[in-house]
């Protein structure tokens, strides 16, 4: 097994300025709300400022932030974290740590039917057609789901149950490929599976060791956060934190490794941004960036990755730690919502 504490491949990604004839991109600040509480998920209904937001004790908010005044308007949804949302063509469905994945009725607010988990659904993701759910839970499975009947399609059983240390794993977050073809899967351990979504095949197990450690007393730290794939669906971005030293876990490095998934080769590795953990990854709509999100740690950012030079483009310091994001689709416009806030961004050039 490789040394969860040896350097990660040689780091090629640095503050490099623009160059003169390449102008610079600007993450800028548009509007920010206030909303007490952590809040870990949020979905946009599509070709809006519309967004559901998902909180830490069980409520979902609805928010227009195109409003002169925007005012989020809640409903109890979940007895706790509220941490998966997806906005579908008819429905919203939220999931949480209290076991439930439920499907709501997006104007009404109305429960239509709810699909019971054996542990905490961590997270949410919709296929590029709106067809297909996914979600993950602590089980350690990944469930498809029809979006439109909510019958369960198949369950994609691969992640191990526990960490290389015997202590329980988690299962944090999955992707869609852009064509729907495949579907990625993260963990605790550092372990992303690729799954051809048609006949539930697994087709890879790319290890990523960094991004995992313990102690002897029982706790794991770490574990990749967040995935995405590239444009042609053939690398995967993973995010997190670069775990080391368990008696400074949270002044541990920001972590992004880039993988050729088929074979498990890492291509970049960039530990430029801060002292977070990145919550969420997202690549711009013509891989001119990948955008990063900075959650629980020190001095959360935003931050833009160059894919081509292979540089840092941006970056702005954030408020309060951000859990989740939304990107519109031109990618001009990102939302975030994290501890205490809703926020507005611009990212322009």
């Amino acid at each position: 097994m490789p040394d969860p504490h040896a350097k990660p491949a040689t780091s090629i990604m640095t503050d490099t300025p623009a160059k003169p004839d390449n102008p610079a991109w600007k993450i800028t600040s548009i509007k920010e709300i206030g909303l007490a509480g952590d809040h870990y998920s949020v979905a946009r209904v599509p070709g809006s400022s519309q967004l559901f937001v998902g909180g830490h004790v069980g409520k979902i908010h609805f928010v227009d932030l195109a409003a002169e005044k925007p005012t989020p308007v809640p409903w109890d949804a979940h007895v706790s974290f509220v941490s998966g949302l997806v906005v579908t063509a008819k429905f919203l469905v939220s999931a949480g740590s209290d076991h439930q994945m439920i499907w709501w009725n997006r104007e009404s607010r109305e429960r239509v039917r709810v699909a019971p988990h054996a542990k905490w659904v961590r997270h949410l993701s919709l296929s590029p057609d709106g067809q297909t759910l996914a979600s993950v839970c602590d089980d350690m499975i990944c469930r498809l789901w029809d979006v439109e009947s909510g019958k369960l399609i198949r369950e994609l059983a691969g992640h191990a149950l526990r960490t290389p240390y015997d202590l329980v794993s988690k299962l944090y977050a999955s992707a869609f490929s852009r064509d729907g073809q495949w579907l990625a899967t993260v963990d605790q351990a550092g372990h992303a599976l690729v799954w051809e979504v048609a006949t539930g095949q697994k087709l890879a197990d790319v290890h990523a060791p960094h991004f995992y450690t313990h102690d002897t007393n029982g706790h794991t730290y770490g574990g990749i956060r967040t995935v995405d794939f590239s444009l042609d669906g053939q690398s995967i971005a993973v995010g997190g934190n670069l775990a080391g030293d368990t008696s400074t876990i949270t002044g541990s490095k920001s972590l992004i490794q880039f993988f050729e998934w088929k074979t498990g080769k890492q291509t970049a590795d960039c530990q430029a941004g801060g002292d977070f953990f990145y919550e969420r990854l997202k690549y711009h709509h013509e891989a001119k960036w990948l955008l990063g999100a900075g959650g629980a740690g020190n001095g959360p950012k935003l931050v833009l990755v160059d894919l081509a030079n292979q540089s840092l483009l941006a970056e702005v310091k954030l408020p309060s730690p951000v859990f989740d994001i939304a990107l519109t689709e031109n990618s001009e416009t990102c939302f975030t919502v994290g501890r205490g806030k809703i926020c507005q961004w611009s990212i322009t050039r």
